[in-house]
């Protein structure tokens, strides 16, 4: 997908009719817009999105103004007045003119919510061009609504994107839309209906057992169903809990009283957390001594046994001295020892001798014996050292369950601060956060419950199928029908380990892609991680970070360029790759259009950005504020810049100052006087 146009009429801030050319060169692939704060950045960004799909983001006030004020107020009661806007784009070779736009009768000087209308047209290679009757179903197949938040994001609210379950179900989502592992899914979930379909042909009265089994899975699947909807509905509820304790968060923070205890609140949080992190690590770590060395606690005392057991063979000479057979022999035989004096037979001294060639040469019995000996030597310092190793991880234990227990106090402490601080609206704020705290929890357990029901629900399908797999048929109908059932049922177990195979896959590609970019921007010795759950987790070399509001934005913009990254490699292998492959229709080349690349980064961060953003993607429409476009910045995202423009503000009060924005040497209008509030797309020569 490559943008090539986009054009506003009468759109919020942008009054009349007003364009901006997005095409870029291959070598610059940045076009650039600057804009005070209030001059429409948000709303410029948000006008790509309404144009695709019809709807803003959250973070945009009063959605229904979609009709700039002065072109509702100039209009008469009674008359219509409208807004539009269009989007041109070019995916894989074909051209694309999305338009949708508003129109309203006007009635009263409020504007009244209205869904807008959307036409999808396109323009063939021979230029022809022709009206795609379901236009919103062609645009989700070049650029599901789910990646929205991936390619048109705010980067000041960018730490958003990985918080909460919900959003990280998002990211599967998104990632499985990447994919084009939707008909997958979709077939996962209908083969199941297939075979019962199937299975309900038989005949009770001709196979009854047949018939039982097919009931009984019917019976469980509905089961399933049931608390996988119930498991939604609750993921939904802690989502909703989150999001309520996080605004009271926030509400406290602004709280001139509670702010400090509210911090101290939050620190103390974060550390409990990083201790129960610890806990868990190091009862993992004694699991772990005791899987692989706890037989050591049962060999006490037989190290020793045998150890005892050898020395008093080797006292009594039952062992084997390692005296070599043949220099016996020949003392014998010469009767006289080695010292010189004479050896005759009969005496103590042949016998002596006699009895030690038996015992000499026996190599094998006192090499194994020596083995031994060391091995039960070795057994007892492996066991002393298993209960060294269990001693301190006891006592590491121990100090981080105090730890733990000493900052919940801590914390207990602080609520109670809290609770006693003389303010009413403080007071209802922390029982609503206590209130929800619990629902959390509640809906938590329960979720936790369900998911444990449909394990047990799982299981016992699975015996069930085996059942009806290996039961006998009484007819050969039934065993026509049996087999088809099993071979749907393989068919969609084939399918759930690609599904589980790729998706791995793609969250492998997509964790090394995010430490790439995230490299090349961060300073410190952290690395980003993108974990089976697709959760994104920064780790320090003391283990899980506490991420600030910038580093979060840092993992999330590393995270939009892996996406774009792998998107690009699934559609080079599309491309290569016979149609019929899973990833026939997945991948795809996108854009990125973002608001506020740098937040509240430091200079730094920002230079290094700058650097970055170009690489990030082969079309990139970043829009700045002047305090964003500063020095070494300015100069990085220059040379890459194909366009530039300007939000040029224009403003009735007269007593505000007008200012200037400095681009390529030279001062730029950026705030106006004018006879009313709008905006004006200004281009800017490169």
């Amino acid at each position: 997908m490559k943008l090539l146009k986009l054009t506003l009429k009468n759109f919020r801030a942008f009054y009349g009719e007003q364009a901006l050319d997005l095409s870029v060169d291959a070598d610059k692939p940045a076009v650039l817009i600057f804009g005070n704060n209030g001059a429409g950045k948000t709303t410029l960004l948000n006008a790509f999105a309404w144009a695709l799909y019809g709807t803003f983001s959250v973070d945009v006030e009063q959605q229904q103004r979609v009709i700039h004020d002065k072109k509702w107020a100039d209009t008469p009661f009674g008359e219509p007045v409208s807004a539009s806007v269009r989007l041109d784009f070019e995916h894989e070779g074909t051209r694309f003119s999305v338009s949708r736009d508003v129109t309203l009768t006007k009635q009263s000087d409020d504007q009244q919510a209205v869904v807008p209308a959307l036409t999808v047209t396109e323009i063939g290679p021979d230029g022809e061009a022709r009206t795609v009757a379901n236009g919103q179903d062609r645009i989700e197949k070049i650029l599901p609504q789910g990646l929205r938040r991936f390619f048109f994001f705010n980067g000041e609210r960018m730490e958003k994107m990985f918080s909460g379950d919900e959003n990280n179900e998002e990211v599967k989502k998104a990632i499985k839309t990447l994919l084009n592992l939707e008909a997958i899914e979709r077939a996962i979930e209908d083969l199941p209906k297939a075979a019962r379909k199937l299975a309900r042909e038989i005949d009770a009265k001709g196979d009854s057992r047949l018939k039982q089994l097919t009931d009984r899975m019917e019976e469980l699947e509905t089961r399933q169903r049931a608390e996988v909807e119930e498991m939604l509905r609750l993921s939904a509820g802690i989502s909703s809990f989150r999001r309520e304790i996080e605004a009271i968060g926030r509400a406290l923070r602004q709280n001139e009283q509670a702010e400090p205890l509210q911090k101290q609140r939050e620190r103390l949080t974060r550390r409990i957390g990083q201790e129960r992190e610890k806990l868990a690590d190091l009862k993992g770590r004694k699991r772990e001594l005791l899987s692989k060395h706890g037989f050591l606690a049962f060999t006490a005392g037989l190290d020793d046994k045998v150890i005892e057991l050898a020395d008093r063979m080797r006292e009594r000479r039952q062992l084997p001295a390692g005296i070599q057979r043949s220099f016996i022999e020949e003392l014998l035989e010469d009767r006289l020892c080695m010292c010189g004096r004479p050896v005759a037979e009969g005496t103590p001294e042949y016998e002596e001798l006699s009895r030690r060639r038996y015992n000499a040469g026996l190599a094998d019995v006192e090499s194994r014996w020596l083995f031994v000996n060391g091995q039960m030597r070795n057994l007892r310092d492996k066991r002393q050292e298993l209960l060294d190793q269990l001693t301190s991880n006891a006592a590491d234990i121990q100090q981080s369950d105090a730890a733990i227990s000493q900052l919940e106090a801590e914390r207990t402490e602080v609520d109670r601060q809290l609770e006693g601080v003389n303010v009413q609206d403080v007071k209802r704020l922390v029982d609503r956060r206590k209130e929800f705290g619990e629902k959390e929890t509640e809906a938590r357990v329960a979720h936790r419950e369900a998911e444990n029901r449909i394990a047990a629900i799982k299981q016992d399908l699975e015996v069930v199928a085996r059942q009806y797999k290996s039961a006998e048929a009484k007819d050969e109908e039934s065993r026509k029908i049996q087999s088809q059932v099993n071979l749907v049922n393989e068919v969609r177990d084939a399918l759930v380990e690609i599904l589980a195979i790729k998706t791995e896959e793609v969250r492998d590609q997509l964790d090394k892609k995010v430490k790439e970019v995230f490299s090349r921007i961060f300073i410190k010795t952290y690395t980003p991680e993108l974990n089976d759950s697709f959760e994104l987790e920064l780790h320090s070399p003391s283990g899980v970070a506490i991420r600030s509001t910038g580093e979060n934005q840092i993992l999330g913009l590393s995270f939009v360029g892996a996406v774009s990254e792998v998107a690009k490699n699934i559609n080079d292998r599309k491309n290569r790759a016979d149609e019929s492959t899973l990833e026939g229709n997945g991948g795809g080349i996108y854009p990125v259009v973002m608001d506020a690349p740098f937040g509240s980064l430091d200079l730094t961060y920002q230079e290094e950005i700058s650097k970055a953003l170009p690489a990030l993607t082969p079309q990139i429409i970043t829009l700045l504020s002047q305090s964003q476009a500063r020095g070494k910045v300015m100069e990085n995202l220059q040379r890459a810049a194909s366009r530039m423009y300007v939000l040029r503000s224009f403003t009735p009060n007269k007593s505000a100052e007008e200012e200037t924005i400095e681009i390529n040497n030279r001062a730029v209008p950026y705030v106006s006087h004018g006879d009313f509030e709008h905006t004006v797309l200004e281009k800017v020569t490169v």
